[in-house]
């Protein structure tokens, strides 16, 4: 091998390695990007939690002395003492949980049974339906306000089914909007699931609720949990429905968080805080669901 040639290939590899180190680095900078446009906001709302309201309202930029800090000037837990005092946000956290975790309960077994239909059988309209399904994506949620409303009125007066105000109501109003995305996606990820395996279980004397319950939905949990989350994460920061269909009875937190800000005031410090208590639940979840989050997403996103 001539020297030439020996040359060529060392200055070949040499770009070759500054083109992927090159690469590797805008990848992570694009990451680290992303991570402090998400994450700035919730610092700062952790760092007011920590703050007195005379500093968190009276900092001014053109003021020396009194320039936005980071770090509090005057720590306090106050506003974490008094969170419940000023408004019912313990109230609230419990009906927006009561709520929030029905709808991801009811929702992802119905998902489940849907999907398992629409990626095992074959059957007339199924794919008419799945497309109904899915165009009912592309309206806002706005439109349903007004037909809800009027809706839980006549069957309370026809009925004397009371369904505003009360978690059944709200239930199954956020079933409604989770269910449509949770069955596609839920179905994409059962068709990844070798039919081979109902077939087996079949042969093997079970039944196809059997086979539903010990074959598959063992392998489902991944899709099941990203469905899931995505449930309750619908229910918990909901906030249009909530405003019109709840009531004391019933009033979730990201209503509650509004209660902050009044006529005469707006106490900020005391919103932080709640708002981040607020997110507890949902951080909770996804840390002990990350794994099969993930794994349903791709698995979900890869297939075909």
């Amino acid at each position: 091998m001539s020297e030439q040639t020996r040359q060529r290939k060392t200055t070949g590899r040499r770009r070759r390695r500054l083109r992927r180190f090159v690469g590797a680095g805008l990848f992570y900078a694009a990451i680290a990007l992303v991570l402090l446009v998400v994450l700035l906001p919730y610092g700062w709302m952790v760092s007011g939690s920590f703050k007195t309201s005379v500093e968190l309202q009276g900092a001014d930029v053109t003021r020396p002395g009194l320039e936005p800090t980071w770090i509090p000037r005057t720590f306090t837990l106050e506003n974490y003492q008094n969170v419940n005092r000023t408004v019912r946000m313990l109230d609230y956290f419990e009906h927006s949980l009561m709520i929030s975790g029905g709808t991801m309960l009811i929702a992802t077994a119905l998902a489940f049974l849907a999907a398992y239909a629409l990626s095992r059988f074959a059957f007339p309209g199924r794919h008419v339906y799945v497309v109904s399904v899915l165009s009912t994506q592309m309206l806002p949620g706005i439109l349903f306000l007004i037909p809800y409303f009027i809706l839980f009125t006549w069957i309370n007066r026809s009925f004397g089914v009371q369904l505003r105000d009360t978690y059944p109501g709200m239930i199954l109003t956020y079933t409604s909007f989770a269910l449509p995305f949770s069955i596609v996606m839920l179905r994409t990820f059962l068709d990844t699931i070798p039919k081979e395996l109902d077939e087996q279980a079949q042969i093997d004397g079970a039944s196809r609720l059997r086979t539903l319950f010990s074959v598959i939905f063992p392998l489902a949990r991944p899709g099941l949990a990203a469905v899931g989350i995505y449930a309750f994460i619908m229910g918990w920061n909901e906030v249009l429905f909530a405003s019109v269909l709840t009531g004391r009875n019933t009033r979730t937190v990201a209503i509650g968080l509004l209660e902050y800000i009044t006529a005469q005031e707006a106490r900020w410090t005391g919103m932080m805080a709640a708002s981040v208590l607020v997110t507890i639940p949902v951080v909770v979840l996804f840390t002990l669901m990350q794994r099969y989050i993930v794994e349903g997403l791709v698995a979900g996103a890869t297939k075909g």
